[in-house]
């Protein structure tokens, strides 16, 4: 028996959107009613996204009822995202039913999304709902596109669903040189109040440090960035402190008192009130073994060595290491090295736990002293506070003087005013020279 040649062939149209402008697709005959179901989408061409999250991105389930109408509206929708910079599209149909397939171009730029104080999810928790229901969210978005402004839809959304108040808003964070970091999303009108912060994992030692530390960020409104800076700045220098070089905080459990309302003096703003555990892994406690310097080609290492306090065959200390670094560099900067820079690399021993450091000095060049300005005063205090000074122009420049330098000038100035000073000290590499600028203020004492 022959098969019908009309039977045998599948046929295949296709179009192209480029997001400079959608282009239109040509004519192509309609689909037959009958073999008018969805029955599979496939993508190709991306590196970011499964083919599994285009398909659910493009708002066409499958098992519908299509044409080439929803076609170009599915490409439509995924170009509208920002996550793509050209998608075109091939579908076929035969009497089994329609097949799509997308050939995309993934958008060039991707950057974090933040969520600042969203406290009544964890973030795995919340990257789920959000990704649940935007396929295309996976903790980046685009730079162009609606995706960043659906995920704030969809935040708002998570919010009522909970009887959380308040308004979902977003930044975009740049960088100093004005690219775009990272989409920063944040709850605005609604008050979130640290009530108490606790931590697994620590030692004896170091518990009642690390409980003296967290009062004082009882009863301050919560922000993550708040959160991050305690840990890197108060937790974490507590075990470096006590040799605990690698010590690590887990990801801090937040738990919303639901009960705990109560409303703010002035605004009449709902109160949430959060507790905070903050996991610790301590680690291993290092000994130091030794020092090592190099570059240190105009001081010798003797003198160097003299400003470090941790005692070979104690527990590494990073914190006091810190502390006298800063002092080699003032001790070369009282000598015209004002650029001079230290870098401590640590070589660990696990197995015996013990640390030893390489301290590699970059010298620089010497720097003299170059224009003294001051500024707010009259002609007469101002000649005397000149001539106070005691680094003349060409002198190798001292940049602990200035330190000296001012209580001694106060003293000049008229008592009866209440005098402020703010200073502007610029190393101009290209003369080696130091301009000090002063600009004195004068209020009358309270």
């Amino acid at each position: 028996m022959k098969t019908s040649l009309a039977k045998s062939i599948l046929p295949i149209y296709a179009a192209l959107l480029c997001f400079s402008g959608f282009a239109r697709a040509q004519t192509a005959p309609s689909i037959p009613p009958a073999d008018r179901k969805l029955i599979d989408i496939k993508v190709t061409g991306s590196k970011r996204f499964t083919s599994g999250q285009v398909a659910a991105a493009c708002g066409l389930p499958l098992g519908t009822t299509v044409d080439e109408e929803d076609f170009r509206k599915a490409a439509r929708q995924l170009g509208e995202t920002g996550a793509f910079n050209a998608i075109s599209y091939t579908f076929s149909y035969s009497s089994a039913g329609t097949k799509l397939t997308f050939e995309v171009t993934d958008a060039d730029k991707f950057v974090p999304a933040h969520f600042a104080d969203f406290v009544w999810f964890t973030d795995e928790e919340l990257l789920r709902k959000v990704h649940e229901r935007a396929p295309l969210f996976t903790g980046e978005l685009p730079s162009t596109g609606r995706l960043p402004d659906q995920v704030s839809d969809i935040l708002q959304a998570l919010l009522v669903e909970n009887g959380v108040p308040g308004h979902v808003d977003y930044i975009r964070s740049t960088s100093p040189g004005g690219q775009l970091d990272s989409f920063d999303y944040a709850i605005a009108n609604v008050v979130i109040r640290i009530r108490h912060i606790d931590f697994t994992g620590a030692g004896t030692e170091e518990s009642p440090l690390l409980q003296a530390a967290a009062e004082k960020l009882s009863d301050r409104d919560y922000y993550r960035a708040l959160l991050n800076t305690f840990i890197q700045q108060s937790v974490l220098p507590v075990y470096h402190a006590r040799g605990y070089l690698k010590a690590k905080c887990g990801t801090p459990a937040l738990h919303v008192d639901k009960n705990a309302v109560a409303e703010t003096n002035n605004d009449k703003q709902a109160v949430t009130l959060v507790d905070i555990v903050i996991p610790i892994a301590a680690g291993l406690q290092y000994k130091l073994t030794g020092w090592t310097w190099s570059g240190n080609n105009n001081i010798p290492a003797d003198n160097l060595q003299a400003l470090l306090h941790t005692e070979i065959g104690q527990p590494a200390n990073t914190v006091q290491l810190e502390e006298d670094l800063h002092a080699v560099q003032q001790l070369y900067g009282s000598r015209g090295y004002v650029t001079t820079t230290v870098k401590a690399d640590a070589i660990f021993n696990d197995p015996d736990s013990t640390v030893s450091y390489k301290l590699a000095i970059t010298e620089g060049a010497v720097y003299h002293m170059g224009e003294l300005e001051f500024r707010g005063l009259d002609n007469s205090l101002t000649a005397k506070l000149r001539a106070a000074w005691k680094i003349r122009p060409g002198d190798v420049y001292d940049s602990t003087y200035l330190k000296e330098f001012l209580p001694q000038a106060r003293k000049l100035l008229p008592p009866s005013l209440d005098w402020e000073v703010s200073s502007h000290v610029t190393a101009i590499a290209r003369e080696k020279t130091v301009d000090v600028d002063l600009q004195y203020t004068a209020k009358a004492p309270k």
